[in-house]
């Protein structure tokens, strides 16, 4: 048995695999498939808190193991939550430290892009040549991809327009929008009901706010937003009230897509619940923002 189990780590270490990246490679399996307990959280400020110890976690082990395809997705989802919530942060606080706001914007666009290049990493594992391909024939490029790589397509994607959302004055972001867009689109053409509407929900923001974009479009994909999450999810009520409501002046609709946002219970989706609190916490600090963002508040 000895002489066997000597043999058999001969054989890993002659097929290149040191122990340290095999380590590597089972704690990072570990570590990519915990997102339930990050998700179904109640308290926002602990996971920020913890997400910035995770994320160097998982940038450590791909140092050892580059091409572990669970860190780069988990990494890039991380990336991207983090700097989602910078940016609430500077939302709340611009009123107060217009500096400070600025510098929070500044450091979530480019958390934004590290998401974003991470999931990138991940479409180049998958397909070499991915990136170069992306830039020179990205409908080509995109068409090469399939359901498999839904996970990463959004993530690269979403935080792609991420960035863009929290630097509107970066020329080089506006350029590459619509490459954001192609990316979360390719997910859908693979998988029309990706993430219980988590794609249909991205393209609410995305049409409402692109030049030449269709808030009838926004709307459609509310619809289906909301009727793949069966209702459940907050954010799409509130994605929905801050780009279509606000850019038709409609105060009202506001206020109602509002309620329904908060009128959810995160308890009764506990997968959802982090995502749901936070979307209820911006409903209630949008409420407080009518004056400015209406030209008549009633």
């Amino acid at each position: 048995m000895r002489r066997a189990l000597i043999l058999a780590i001969t054989g890993l270490l002659m097929a290149g695999c040191s122990v340290k990246q095999i380590a590597a490679n089972a704690f990072g399996d570990a570590l990519s498939d915990g997102g339930d307990v990050w998700m179904s959280d109640n308290d926002p400020e602990l996971i920020k808190e913890a997400i910035p110890f995770g994320l160097k976690t998982n940038e450590s082990l791909l140092e050892i193991s580059p091409e572990h395809l669970g860190l780069l997705e988990a990494t890039a989802q991380g990336f991207a939550a983090y700097a989602f919530l910078l940016k609430e942060d500077a939302d709340r606080i611009e009123a107060v430290d217009l500096q400070q706001a600025r510098r929070l914007r500044l450091r979530s666009s480019k958390l934004f892009i590290r998401g974003r290049d991470y999931a990138l990493r991940g479409l180049e594992v998958r397909h070499p040549g991915f990136a170069e391909g992306l830039r020179e024939a990205r409908d080509v490029t995109l068409a090469k991809t399939d359901e498999g790589d839904s996970d990463l397509l959004y993530w690269a994607g979403a935080s792609w327009a991420g960035a863009l959302s929290v630097a509107k004055d970066n020329l080089v972001l506006v350029a590459e929008f619509p490459t954001a867009g192609a990316l979360v689109q390719r997910v859908l053409e693979l998988d029309p009901g990706y993430g219980e509407g988590a794609a249909h929900e991205f393209f609410i923001s995305y049409e409402a706010g692109r030049p030449g974009g269709s808030l009838e479009a926004a709307r459609a994909h509310f619809e289906r937003a909301v009727a793949l999450s069966g209702g459940e999810r907050a954010s799409v009520y509130v994605a929905l009230a801050e780009s279509v409501s606000v850019a038709e002046q409609d105060v009202g609709e506001f206020r109602e897509l509002l309620d329904q946002a908060r009128a959810i219970d995160p308890d009764e989706m506990p997968e959802s619940r982090l995502l749901n609190i936070i979307a209820q916490e911006r409903a209630d600090w949008l409420e407080t923002q009518i004056p400015d963002l209406f030209l008549v508040a009633q």
